[in-house]
């Protein structure tokens, strides 16, 4: 119907469903990785997210590190992070502590009290 509306020979034909463009948004992090492997995920994201991230992960030689957002302690080996905001559970976290303590995103903490 759209595509007769439109007049459009494909429409709704988008491919980038949530969990394929969290996979394509740690796909163009890696791109700028300077040397850094490793990848976290939240372990509060949606669980079709987690495991299509992991599939993407696995055959391009990026480790995944699924776990607490909280707890989860950046190093120099890391390119990027997925929280998800609701996560799964419906829960909205406070994410200041999480940018606060990536050394190269939002250092300086703005939008945190």
């Amino acid at each position: 119907m759209v595509a007769d509306l439109t007049g459009l020979d494909i429409a709704n034909a988008s491919l980038l469903d949530e969990a394929t463009a969290a996979a394509e948004a740690m796909t163009m992090c890696h791109a700028l990785k300077d040397g850094r492997n490793i990848f976290f995920v939240s372990e509060t994201c949606h669980p079709q997210n987690i495991e299509v991230i992991q599939t993407r992960a696995k055959a391009l030689g990026i480790e995944i590190v699924v776990g607490s957002h909280e707890h989860f302690s950046f190093t120099e080996k890391v390119f990027g992070a997925l929280v998800q905001y609701p996560d799964t559970f419906g829960a909205i976290h406070k994410l200041c502590a999480v940018r606060r303590k990536s050394p190269r995103c939002w250092s300086d903490g703005r939008g945190c009290h």
